[in-house]
């Protein structure tokens, strides 16, 4: 059964230098891609989704699902020359940098963006960025301490292999292996827990969505890399009030103070009971 998914198209149209990041791969860095439910609403187009056969169509036309990707969080992409297929015209830029997908009176301006990757020791995750966009949000495990990942800025390379081998760890299996800096490198590993554990490199999960294998898909030689923080986080200091201090001024003296004037009133008052 076919399940109709209609998204509303924005109200103003956006020009050209309004353009949206989309996202490329090493293995066909000339091939861009964008969400197709982005692209659908921002062209106006109908998406179809068929649940039994999992078949998206736009304004009608159906993708070729060999030609799809998927963000880890399940997100389908779409190349732009499907789109072609469906009825949008694609005019490249001179440099080949941006594409100008265009429907009716309606326009998106999509751009091979630069990448980027942020690794947080303090908080274990590493978010991989093309232009603006988050393209893979992952947890990670770094080096356990006497074996830290080192901070710095780097660059992805040379070393980019779908199974390299340690060399100083007993010939140890690192699958969708990125090196990052001398033995260090970014993987894929069966256990990643949520802290360090590694001898230095920085695991990424091969469960699920394999965010190892996509990150490894994903990024080119090359493609600045930013380790920052230290593991733990540092516990920010919450000044605690002057609880002690507060207590006596506020109750101890006024109780000291009604007592001794209660007793020199009565010390008083006996005097003169003498007299």
């Amino acid at each position: 059964m076919l399940l109709a998914l209609t998204i509303s198209a924005p109200g103003p149209v956006a020009a050209a230098s309004e353009a949206i990041d989309g996202i490329s791969f090493a293995g066909d860095p000339h091939m861009l891609f964008v969400p197709v439910e982005e692209i659908a609403s921002a062209l106006g187009w109908e998406m179809q989704l068929d649940q039994e056969s999992g078949q998206i169509s736009l304004n009608g036309h159906p993708l070729d699902t060999a030609q799809l990707r998927k963000l880890t969080n399940g997100s389908s992409l779409v190349p732009l020359d499907e789109l072609q297929h469906a009825g949008a015209t694609i005019t490249w830029s001179d440099d080949g940098m941006q594409a100008l997908v265009a429907r009716d009176h309606k326009n998106v301006a999509v751009q091979f963006a630069n990448k980027h990757v942020e690794v947080d020791l303090a908080n274990q995750r590493l978010r991989a960025y093309q232009g603006a966009r988050l393209v893979l949000d992952s947890h990670i495990s770094s080096g356990r301490e006497g074996k830290k990942t080192p901070s710095g800025e780097f660059k992805a390379g040379p070393v980019k292999s779908p199974m390299h081998r340690s060399r100083l760890y007993h010939n140890a299996p690192m699958p969708w292996s990125v090196q990052v800096h001398e033995n260090v490198f970014i993987h894929g590993f069966q256990k990643v827990p949520r802290h360090p554990a590694s001898h230095g490199c920085i695991r990424l999960p091969l469960a699920g969505a394999n965010p190892a294998k996509w990150f490894y898909d994903w990024i080119d030689v090359g493609t600045p890399v930013s380790i920052r923080g230290h593991w733990p986080a540092p516990t920010p200091r919450v000044e605690k009030p002057a609880l002690a201090g507060s207590f006596i001024q506020k109750i101890i003296i006024p109780i000291a103070t009604t007592i001794a004037c209660v007793m020199i009133i009565l010390l008083v008052w006996r005097r003169r009971g003498k007299v």
